[in-house]
């Protein structure tokens, strides 16, 4: 079932001996100060909250129509372009990572149904075309959403799902990166619309097909005026769309919050996602109540009755059993669970059993010492997976990931042989057909997919390997540790050219995130490597509050530890010092989105430890989370605002309430996406114009604007390598050479 939850030496083209002299004294270049954003007008607002007294003097900039705000936005966006523009290594940057993107073909999300592969392409400029395989051999594309027109800018594909028999395939379609989409079913055969669409549509939520693929379920956002606080991710509701009838007629199944459509049997918290799947090899459905966190409830129903409203639910697991993710076969539910171990348990439920519960769920798969069900990633579809044959499980030991294939009927286990060691990723199985699709990658490997046959027992190519777009031979991945403030060892990877003199000469980016227990997993992305092949560094600080080692890693850097995760961010600096990869004036943070507690509690707290930060889309004023559009989804990650047992340490964690007059802060630049739903510009606008105000180094703080850009998510091949010739451009003339 889909879970929801909700980036030696250099080459001497790209470091002009000039610039890096005239950087040495630590000021701007002359050219880079000709143009000056507008200053923010501040307003005297104050919060007496909880005993503490909070001045919020650019409040003023909140609300999502705040024409005042967008427009200094705009201004902001227009002055940090001029001042990138002029940058000295640009152009170099835009030529290498141009010559980069322009020579990759990515395939992606791969599905199998009815014999046809469904897959996305994408090249250089393109957010991804919709193509399908049939059984042939041939290939022909179903859709190219760049000829799609619509407000909002350029539309891009965020989810498909095919219907069980591959005749037709529903497709989430948003505008700008707006991630609000329209959800179409297009005739396979005929590649032409059905004329059955459903809308608003948040872009992770797809059809939920019905076996015989007549209709299917989706999660619809609430119309404007249902919406809790005004926030477009409150109050969704599942619905079933019969084809071709009327989607005014669909009737909500199952609702979040209060109102037509709730179920006593199945309460959903308005912040909470409702989704219904109907699997092919059983006679239930499986509900569930989702959100950005990884534990979620789920529910069942007879297929039978769960196409009806008030249908009789009968839920198995609350948030407090931490059950990540479910599916179903025959009468059997299977769960992952973290409750009673971290590193999470495969649990098996009969439903024949009228009376059992999840106390009652045995455990099906041995596990010994640290073996880890993988947990949530930016590359994975599924933990355990329902195929026709068997139940599929990833899972990894000692860094290595693997597949486990778990019998129906004897419940015998086989590990199934991986073709080379990589990260496990886009691991996706279907009621309907055997065996599993996955993907493997490295740092440095570009991403191989296969298809595993139960027949053979064997993993054969997809052909659809991504070449490797130039040669990055040259670069090591080193795996070691760090140690942090309190002792914790924390995992860190480090980029770096094979020939790296270790001096402390070498520029680096230092890579975190630590939210949601998201695992940050090997990935080749040659935009990254090519500051590394110029003779720079690039690490990623695998910090608490992310899931690599298992739930109790999560929990070590959530909440009231988030504190944890910022100082294993920081650490990471020290780290690249010690072991002479870099300096700490020459080293730079980069995170973003939730990930911005992290970025953003670094600035405030050691803005003497590191030499620039590069914010993307981030977080920055929790205790103002639910005047944004989605805040109240986050509240089972960052805590809630209104609560006198959490306001005090999402005040120590709130970067903007944490900025200090009179501080001398480091460089930075902070992306924001015009056209964001998950993280409100305003966010960033608040952020910057106090810390503008308190800042006593007279170094830079940017605003980078993208008019035709979200959260990021659907980025083509071309605007990420605009994006990091952008950073990269900005660090060269922020971060000391040798």
């Amino acid at each position: 079932m889909h879970r929801t939850p909700c980036s030696h030496r250099p080459a001497l083209s790209l470091r002009a001996t000039t610039v890096a002299c005239m950087l040495a004294l630590g000021a701007l270049p002359a050219f880079a100060q000709t143009t000056t954003p507008p200053t923010a007008r501040t307003v005297d607002v104050v919060d007496h909250i909880f005993g503490k007294t909070l001045h919020d003097p650019y409040r003023w900039m909140e609300g999502e129509h705040n024409t005042e705000f967008q427009q200094w936005l705009r201004a902001q966006g227009e002055a940090t372009r001029t001042r990138l523009d002029a940058l000295p290594t640009l152009k170099a940057w835009q030529q290498a990572l141009g010559k980069t993107n322009g020579a990759t073909v990515v395939h992606s999300a791969q599905r199998y149904a009815g014999g046809r592969l469904f897959f996305i392409r994408q090249t250089a400029q393109a957010s991804g075309t919709l193509m399908v395989r049939e059984p042939d051999g041939t290939e022909r594309m179903l859709l190219d959403p760049g000829t799609l027109k619509g407000e909002g800018g350029s539309a891009s594909i965020t989810l498909f799902v095919p219907s069980p028999d591959g005749s037709k395939v529903a497709v989430d379609i948003d505008h700008g990166g707006s991630e609000v989409t329209r959800l179409e079913v297009i005739d396979v055969a005929s590649g032409k619309p059905t004329g059955d669409a459903v809308a608003p549509v948040w872009g992770e939520f797809g059809a939920q097909w019905l076996p015989d693929g007549s209709g299917f379920a989706y999660t619809q956002m609430a119309p404007v005026d249902q919406r809790t606080g005004g926030d477009p991710l409150q109050d969704m509701r599942a619905r079933l769309h019969r084809l071709g009838t009327p989607a005014t007629q669909d009737p909500i199944l199952l609702r979040a919050g209060n109102g037509e459509g709730t179920n006593a049997t199945f309460a959903i918290p308005s912040n909470r996602f409702p989704v219904i799947a109907y699997p092919t090899g059983s006679r239930w459905a499986l509900g569930s109540s989702s959100g950005a966190q990884p534990e979620q409830r789920f529910c069942v129903a007879p297929q039978a009755e769960a196409i009806k409203p008030g249908v009789h639910w009968r839920c198995i697991t609350d948030l407090g059993d931490k059950t990540q993710s479910a599916t179903l076969h025959g009468d059997m539910l299977y769960l992952v669970s973290t409750r009673a171990r971290s590193n999470g348990q495969v649990l098996a439920l009969d439903l024949s059993n009228p009376h059992a519960t999840f106390k009652d769920a045995r455990s099906i798969l041995p596990l010994e010492g640290d073996e880890m069900i993988v947990g949530f990633s930016l590359y994975d579809a599924q933990q355990i997976a329902a195929a026709r044959d068997a139940l599929y499980v990833k899972g990894t030991r000692d860094g290595r990931d693997g597949i486990r294939r778990v019998d129906y009927r004897s419940g015998k286990v086989n590990t199934v042989p991986m073709p080379l060691e990589g990260a496990a990723s886009l691991f996706h199985a279907d009621e309907s057909e055997n065996g599993f699709l996955l993907e493997l990658r490295g740092w440095t490997t570009p991403p191989k997919s296969w298809r595993y046959d139960p027949a053979d027992h064997a993993l054969h190519s997809l052909g659809q390997d991504e070449a490797s777009p130039a040669d990055y031979s040259m670069i090591d991945a080193t795996e070691t540790e760090l140690v942090s403030e309190d002792g914790t060892h924390v995992p860190l990877t480090i980029l770096h050219r094979k020939d790296a003199a270790l001096d402390g000469s070498h520029r680096a980016i230092v890579f975190g995130y630590g939210s949601y227990g998201l695992s940050i997993l090997p990935s080749f992305k040659p935009v990254r490597l090519e500051w590394v092949k110029h003779g720079n560094v690039f690490a990623y600080v695998h910090v608490r509050g992310g899931g690599e080692k298992g739930e109790a890693w999560h929990q070590a850097g959530k909440g009231p530890n988030k504190h944890k995760g910022v100082e294993d961010f920081v650490a990471g600096v020290a780290r690249l010092s010690e072991l002479n990869y870099s300096r700490p004036q020459r080293s730079a943070l980069i995170s973003g989105s939730a990930g911005g507690l992290l970025i953003g509690g670094a600035v405030t707290r050691y803005p003497d430890k590191f030499g620039a930060a590069v914010f993307l889309v981030s977080i920055l004023n929790p205790v103002r989370l639910l005047q944004a559009p989605n805040g109240a989804n986050q509240l089972g990650e960052f805590g809630d605002p209104r609560k006198a047992s959490d306001f005090p340490w999402m005040l120590a964690n709130d970067p903007y309430q944490q900025i200090k007059p009179h501080t001398a802060y480091p460089a930075m630049m902070l992306d924001v996406g015009l056209n964001d739903s998950r993280v409100a510009p305003w966010q960033t606008g608040k952020f910057v114009a106090r810390l503008r105000q308190a800042n006593t180094s007279g170094r830079p703080v940017w605003i980078r604007t993208d008019a035709n850009g979200g959260h990021g998510i659907q980025h083509s091949l071309g605007a990420e390598a605009a994006e990091f010739a952008d950073i990269y451009a900005f660090l060269d003339a922020q971060l000391p050479a040798d």
